[in-house]
């Protein structure tokens, strides 16, 4: 049983109303000093001039938790307009009913200066759980900067001030590290295939990029009943789209992934061996709730705001670009899937500086068998020449063909399917490891072994996803047998080691 029945109610132009959120102002903060300017027209007057500082609301609202959040991002899309002034937000504290209220206002005179006079009005000075925030040049002694979640990260060409450096890969890749490791930079990058937060880190053998992705975006299932240890539970094409490594920041391991070689349950280890499957499913479980609700399209609405239109702003992307990452965080709904934030995808990194590569391997007829009886049959089939059987042998001979790629019949995804691991011979590296997902558990232990025994890392790993069934391989002529076998002799000579 699958919780569809809002899926199937519910369309992908129903999320693409909520207003795209563009925001370039600086950060809030809390300020304790700022005049509590309630209602519309409000203003206050500088006791050493005649300048004002005249507030007007613009919006307002109740949120049931995650007020602060919600309120800065209605605040958000109201201080990129090209209105000049400030704007500010008030929050109070849930009430007995659960709910938060939140007050727009914009700004505009003195306020600078209004803000360092007086006092907190009457009656404001006894409500202790109002939270005003407002910019930080209008409040330098303010407190509690709204930085990790909410503002865009700017600098220079995207590269982001040491200081924020820090917290945003803190926040992204986590708080391990591994020996010797030092973090050079982080930037950010918005075209148009590749939404990324990117660290440079240095380790002791050279230095590396390491990438988390809001598009490509990870997914997670919605379906039930769901297990965090099944091939289906997270979808996470990023590093393999990209020819990157999937590399866990706090363990010497890069991962590299071959279509059709167990590569779903691959991604699942991955992120269990990244740490995130516990907040991952935290994640799915409150999606899961909240989008099923009687509200939901509101509650749908609110998610691609506040969990993917902030990223977006945050990585400077405009708004064609945020609305295609709406789009495709959404694009699976149908399989019972949905975008999650990047800092729970996992990490992407070049070239595998300083870690053990793991290669994931399977028999070459194998994969094309899956690939070919699993999809391309059923959806480009009817392409293939209708007088020459056995169809399979067909198939074989038109995509292994020197001219494949230039063939009407296959897509570059379809080449990609049927790429080999290797294209000239492997050479002995203790610092690569072929992982056969033909006997899961020899592999894992030869990995675990490697690391123990070139990195002093001997922690069990956890066990591999549950992997779908591998269905009977067809036979093949010995012709077909023979182009198999040399089109793929050194991935063959690679599986030899298993």
């Amino acid at each position: 049983m699958i919780c569809d029945r809002w899926l199937k109610r519910f369309t992908l132009l129903d999320v693409l109303v909520v207003q795209i959120l563009l925001v370039d102002a600086g950060p809030w903060v809390k300020c304790s000093s700022w005049p509590w300017l309630a209602g519309r027209g409000s203003h206050r007057q500088d006791a050493e001039s005649d300048a004002f500082c005249s507030c007007e609301e613009v919006a307002k609202g109740r949120f049931q938790g995650g007020a602060l959040e919600a309120c800065a991002s209605e605040a958000s899309q109201h201080a990129v307009l090209p209105v000049a002034g400030w704007v500010v937000f008030h929050v109070s504290a849930a009430g007995a009913s659960g709910d938060a209220h939140c007050v727009v206002q914009r700004c505009s005179g003195q306020c600078m200066r209004a803000s360092h006079v007086g006092s907190v009005p009457t009656g404001a000075e006894n409500d202790h759980q109002l939270r005003i925030f407002v910019p930080k040049e209008l409040c330098p002694e303010g407190t509690s900067m709204i930085f990790p979640e909410i503002g865009a990260l700017g600098g220079k060409d995207g590269v982001l001030a040491p200081e924020m450096a820090d917290l945003e890969f803190l926040r992204l890749f986590g708080p391990l590290k591994l020996q010797s490791q030092a973090l050079h930079s982080v930037r950010t990058e918005c075209v148009e295939n590749a939404h990324r937060v990117v660290a440079k880190v240095c380790l002791q053998d050279g230095c590396d990029e390491w990438s988390k992705y809001s598009l490509p975006r990870c997914q997670v299932s919605l379906g039930l009943p769901f297990a965090f240890g099944d091939s289906d539970f997270l979808y996470s094409p990023a590093c393999e789209r990209t020819g990157q490594y999937y590399c866990p920041p706090g363990l010497p391991l890069a991962l590299r992934f071959m279509l059709k070689a167990a590569s779903r349950s691959a991604t699942v280890w991955a992120a269990m061996l990244e740490g995130l499957v516990p907040a991952i499913v935290s994640a799915r479980r409150t999606l899961a709730v909240i989008l099923s609700a009687s509200d939901k399209g509101s509650n749908v609405a609110r998610w691609a705001q506040e969990w993917v239109e902030h990223e977006e702003m945050r990585l400077g992307c405009d708004a064609d670009l945020t609305m295609f990452s709406i789009s495709r965080s959404l694009h699976m709904l149908d399989d019972s899937r949905i975008g999650l934030p990047m800092a729970l995808c996992p990490t992407c990194c070049r070239t595998a500086a300083g870690r053990l590569r793991v290669v994931f391997m399977r028999d070459p007829l194998a994969r094309m068998s899956s690939f070919f009886f699993g999809y391309w049959l059923q959806y480009k089939g009817h392409l293939l020449p209708k007088d020459e059987s056995p169809v399979f042998e067909t198939w074989i001979r038109l995509i292994l063909h020197p001219n494949a790629s230039s063939s009407p019949l296959f897509e570059a995804s379809d080449l990609d399917h049927v790429r080999p691991a290797f294209v000239k011979s492997p050479a002995k590296d203790e610092r690569e490891v072929i992982f056969c997902i033909e006997d899961v558990e020899k592999s894992v232990r030869r990995v675990e072994d490697a690391l123990c025994r070139s990195f002093r890392h001997c922690t069990p790993l956890p066990s591999f996803p549950a992997a779908k069934k591998a269905k009977r391989m067809p036979q093949v002529g010995s012709e077909v047998a023979s182009l198999i076998r040399e089109r793929y002799r050194f991935d063959y000579e690679a599986m030899s080691s298993c």
